[in-house]
């Protein structure tokens, strides 16, 4: 899911999409082909090699599989997108270098020429069709929810491919800008097969290229020498050497490697530490709201989560505002449900549950169970932070007669078991889309590809699928308030914060750019 570990994370910041309209206006006439970036290096700016500490280790490398953060976090700095978000959540071009609605279900690509994927192998229409293609045949796939309103891709020359829609789709640029939208070679995607996802040898066409992943110890990338895209002045990119990636899942541990320079980049900050990283003068440490949420995952098909007063009763139960403010230090803002503060769909007015527990003994009495209920929750382990979450959520629902069983397991297990449905309560949350639909289509629609509750609400699936279709965002913003209120009634998910991108870095880490997908982006990134 990107599901992610319970860390204060990654997120945006509070800039919307633009219209389409308006960016294919924008775009059109303002944005070079070149895709050039816009800082210039001398030489003594290449060569880096840096150190990335990472809350978990990698589960794939295959966009179709992928459901964690974390893979995000190296694919986007091996594969390319058709289109990208800039640092204010601008959809701009990335492979492809413009685009045009020919009618409201039809939208057509124009992509960059010249491009080749690092097996040597063209990108080119074809290749869009391929990567298309082989989401909308994955039924199963995540990706599949995403952009299940496609109904085919085609090529009509090297250069242009044509998207037709089932219907209207808003979200479709804002979905291509992550997964759904990376472009991997055919010609590798077929050669590796099943090891794809453990070895993506030459398989992109970005900044940076697989070298080798030995799992719990390290993943390692290099420059791709034949990177397309240039700096400000026509320069090569990417400046840095090598990646090193380290999975480091205890966020003490994290801190004390940053500190010691060990590693030169974190992707997450223990809130213990976070006065520490601001006061240090050989660290960069800055933060900025966004679009995740955090919580725990009810699975609404095994007793006694199938009952809807006791998952109310969970709601009611747990105290936000304490967890906020002893385990996470104010960092992040208490969640009233997946619709974040930073978001265009907001609602101000909206908080269904404070921490009542007479409501939560109310709530367990209508369900028949007055004398109590068990259920366990499943952490991701090696996390201090994750297992401190856990026991204050056990603590505050005992006294509505909630008895919580903790049990902890790897990260990769953890979203192997959620996937499969192989849990009753899950710690983990969502990194956050700039458009509403990432944050609640997938999650909470009928099917939807991280919907591991299993929830289901033909309400809530009209409202998904009608503010989908609009491109009226008054509109769409009271589809989603609306969906919001009938999902939290129904409890599927205990929403708890939404946390906090961050730059966590060694100060010799120049050109660093905090994104609004909270994203660790290393393309125009050097070793001062």
């Amino acid at each position: 899911m990107n599901k992610a570990l319970a860390n204060v994370s990654r997120l945006f910041r509070s800039h919307h999409v633009l219209p389409l309209v308006l960016l294919a206006s924008l775009l059109l006439t303002a944005l070079a082909a070149c895709g050039s970036g816009g800082t210039t290096a001398t030489t003594s700016q290449y060569g880096g090699k840096i150190n990335v500490g990472l809350s978990s280790d990698v589960v794939t490398l295959d966009p179709l599989k992928s459901s964690a953060l974390v893979d995000r976090q190296v694919m986007l700095n091996m594969y390319d997108t058709l289109v990208a978000l800039d640092a204010h959540s601008n959809i701009v071009p990335d492979l492809a270098t413009s685009w045009t609605y020919s009618t409201p279900t039809q939208l057509v690509f124009t992509l960059r020429s010249g491009v080749q994927f690092q097996d040597g192998t063209p990108f080119n229409a074809d290749a869009v069709v391929f990567n298309i293609n082989r989401i909308l045949s994955a039924t199963t796939s995540p990706r599949y929810s995403e952009i299940s309103a496609v109904k085919s891709v085609q090529a009509t020359d090297s250069t242009h491919v044509t998207f037709t829609l089932k219907k209207a789709f808003s979200p479709l640029l804002a979905t291509l800008t992550d997964r759904s939208g990376m472009m991997l070679s055919p010609t590798a995607v077929q050669k590796l097969g099943t090891s794809l996802g453990n070895a993506p040898t030459n398989a992109g066409s970005g900044p940076f290229q697989f070298v080798e992943w030995i799992k719990g110890d390290h993943l390692s990338l290099q420059a791709n020498p034949h990177y397309w895209m240039k700096d400000g002045k026509g320069g090569k990119l990417p400046y840095l050497q090598s990646i090193r990636y380290r999975p480091i899942t205890n966020e003490s541990t994290m801190y004390s490697n940053l500190e010691t320079a060990n590693i030169n980049v974190a992707d997450a900050v223990s809130p213990n530490d976070v006065s520490s990283a601001q006061s240090n003068s050989s660290l960069v440490y800055k933060q900025a709201p966004g679009l995740s949420f955090y919580g725990v995952m009810l699975n609404t098909k095994v007793a006694p989560l199938n009952n809807v007063y006791v998952r109310q009763a969970i709601e009611w139960g747990v105290n936000r505002d304490e967890i906020l403010k002893s385990v996470l230090k104010n960092i992040g803002v208490v969640a009233q449900g997946p619709i974040a503060p930073t978001s265009w769909a907001y609602d101000a007015s909206f908080a269904p549950y404070t921490y009542d527990i007479s409501k939560a003994k109310a709530a367990l009495a209508q369900a028949g169970m007055s004398k109590g209920v068990t259920f366990t929750l499943t952490i991701a382990s090696g996390s201090p932070l994750n297992t401190q979450l856990a026991q204050f959520i056990q603590s505050e629902l005992q006294p509505a007669g909630i008895t919580v069983n903790i049990k902890q397991e790897t990260f990769a297990t953890l979203i192997s078991d959620t996937n499969a449905f192989n849990f009753q309560a899950a710690f983990l949350g969502w990194s956050g889309r700039p458009d509403p639909d990432g944050n609640m289509y997938s999650w909470f629609h009928t099917g939807g590809g991280f919907n591991s509750m299993q929830y289901s609400n033909p309400k809530v699936d009209s409202l998904l699928e009608a503010a989908r279709v609009s491109s009226d965002q008054t509109q769409r913003t009271m589809d989603y308030q609306q969906a919001q209120q009938q999902i939290l009634q129904d409890g599927s998910y205990v929403f708890i914060y939404h946390g906090v991108n961050v730059q966590a870095t060694t100060s010799n880490i120049k050109n660093f750019t905090l994104l609004p997908t909270g994203i660790l982006s290393f393309t125009q990134v050097y070793v001062g």
